[in-house]
Formats: C-alpha cells, sequence, structure tokens
C-alpha cells in the first residue's frame, strides 16, 4: 500500500498518516550537515572490545532523554524550521489540540554495518530490537543509534499517550532503512515485545498480528518513503520496523512525540484513535526480550527473518 494514500483525517481509522515534504529541504540539509560535524558516524565511538563494554559499559539510562543528555536538547540547534512550520503545527493541533505538547524529540540514526565493531554484531544479529547505544560511549550517547529493529510499539509507559511525529532528513527510498508500519495495527491495543506476527504467504506485503486472547488482525505493510522534509505520524501503539542500513551513509531523522495539554478537550484525531483501540490500553510489562540486568535477550526478529 502506498503510503502517499494515507490522509491525516483518517489517522483513527488507519493509526497513522502520510504528510509528504512540509520542510524545507535546504533546511534539512543544514541540519544534517550540523548533526555530522558533531556526532559524524565513526567505530570509534563504540566499545572495541566485549571486556572493554564490561568495564565500562552499562545496559541502563544509555537513551537520549528529554531534558538532557540529549543533543537537541544541550546544544540546541535551530529548529525553528521545524517547529514553527505552519503545516507543522496544523498537523499537530489536528492530532492533539490547539495546545499540544511536544514531550520529547530525539536524533534516530540508521546505523550502518560498516560502522559497528564484528563482536557487537556477533552479540545483536539475533536481537529484535538491536538499540546501539549501549556499546556506545557515554558522550555519543545523545543520540539515538540503531542497526534495523523488529515490529514494535512506542508506548512502554500506562499512562503515556502520543503520537509520534518521524521526519525524514535524507531522500530514502525502500532500500535505505526505510520505517515499515503497520496500518491499523494500534487497534490491538498495548501487546507483549516479541508482537505475535507473521507475514502472509499469498500477499508478502501484509501481516497477520494476533494477541494472547484470540483476537486476530491482517495488517497492511506501509513501506515509509519520502524526500528531506516528509513527515510521517504513528499512533503510539502503531506497530512499526525498519530494515537495515547496507549504505555507506547513515541515515538520519528526527523523532517527535506528541502529546495533548490539558486545554485540548476531547475530540481530537488522537482521541478518535484511542476510541477505535479494543486492546488494552495500559499495560505493567511491554517486552520479554529485556533481562534483569537490562541486557537483551536473543528472541530473533520477525520482520528480519520474514523479510522479502
Amino acid at each position: 500500500m502506498r503510503n502517499d494514500s494515507l490522509d491525516l483525517e483518517q489517522f483513527p481509522e488507519n493509526g497513522c498518516a502520510a504528510i509528504g515534504r512540509i520542510l524545507d529541504p535546504a533546511a534539512c540539509r543544514r541540519l544534517r550537515a550540523w548533526i555530522d560535524e558533531r556526532r559524524p558516524m565513526s567505530s570509534r565511538m563504540f566499545y572495541q572490545t566485549p571486556e572493554e563494554f564490561r568495564r565500562h559499559g552499562r545496559w541502563r539510562n544509555y537513551a537520549p532523554g528529554r531534558t538532557d543528555h540529549n543533543l537537541l536538547m544541550e546544544q540546541k540547534p535551530d529548529l525553528d524550521f521545524l517547529e514553527s512550520n505552519p503545516a507543522f503545527r496544523q498537523v499537530a493541533e489536528r492530532l492533539c489540540g490547539r495546545d499540544y505538547r511536544i514531550f520529547k524529540k530525539s536524533i534516530i540514526r540508521s546505523t550502518p554495518r560498516w560502522a559497528v565493531p564484528r563482536w557487537i554484531l556477533d552479540y545483536v544479529c539475533e536481537v529484535g530490537r538491536p538499540n546501539l547505544n549501549p556499546f556506545i560511549h557515554d558522550e555519543f550517547q545523545d543520540v539515538q543509534f540503531f542497526l534495523g529493529t523488529d515490529f514494535h510499539q512506542d508506548k512502554t509507559r500506562p499512562d503515556s499517550n502520543f503520537v509520534t511525529a518521524y521526519f525524514y532528513l535524507d531522500d530514502v527510498d525502500p532500500l535505505y532503512s526505510a520505517l515499515h508500519v503497520l496500518r491499523c495495527s494500534h487497534k490491538m491495543g498495548m501487546t507483549i515485545y516479541p508482537h505475535n506476527l507473521r507475514r502472509a504467504n499469498t500477499d508478502k506485503s501484509k501481516w497477520f498480528y494476533c494477541d494472547d486472547i484470540g483476537n486476530h488482525m491482517k495488517c497492511d505493510d506501509i513501506v515509509v518513503t519520502g524526500e528531506p522534509g516528509s513527515l510521517f505520524l504513528f499512533h503510539c501503539m502503531t506497530l512499526h520496523a525498519t530494515g537495515y542500513n547496507e549504505s555507506e551513509n547513515p541515515r538520519i531523522s528526527l523523532r517527535y512525540l506528541l502529546s495533548k495539554g490539558p486545554d485540548s478537550g476531547d475530540d481530537t484525531l488522537l482521541d478518535r484513535a484511542n476510541r477505535q483501540v479494543f486492546g488494552p490500553h495500559r499495560m505493567t510489562r511491554t517486552r520479554i526480550d529485556i533481562a534483569d540486568d537490562g541486557s537483551f535477550i536473543q528472541t530473533g526478529s520477525a520482520f528480519q527473518s520474514q523479510a522479502g
């Protein structure tokens, strides 16, 4: 299914929307250059051996924070071209109300495998959500590095309620670690990762998704392509994934989390999407692929094992 056929007004039904290019590509290129200058991709960012990681690494508090340890918050690049963009503001107001909040923003880098030390590649080869930040020196953890990721939900806390706004800073085609989104999957509500998914045999662009009590869905796999400045939106419980980045160039995206303010009312597109959800909105445990010490457990990847 084409991602350009997903209208914003159908967000409650689809759990996602493709807005297309709304940002100035030149401004996107300038921001990308600003990020590259401060966080160039290099294997030197990583712990070089398991022994070095055991001495200096950690399994907790490694992601960019909401207010600190975040390149966008601490070095404060000029993001006015995005946050004051009339098209973005209009979209955010339709989704979350006129007093919408940006409660987190971060830089996402889809990391090419050439930059990752072999011991880390071997460790995460059967990890479904290989967040690379645990293996990166602290001073570089203010950007979020991924080596592809299995289908998952962004909602991890029981009371969170938001929309993910995902901006490409690059020209992204299907092979450039493009985002994959399962349309309508938000309706299942919160489910535990690894999620119960099977790719359809007769149509590889569809996935079967079920929960633990017998609900089943057949979801379209939306491959999100786009130019620099393109915006794609998805509900916090919509399943999404990314493939490996086989290029020489690490794809860079911006991830904004948008929520309602106290005066937003109760008829936003996010509210309407929540009313489409027949599964649970709250769950205390959302992952069973993390050990007690925070380390990753090898559970495989539905997305990678059934690619094609």
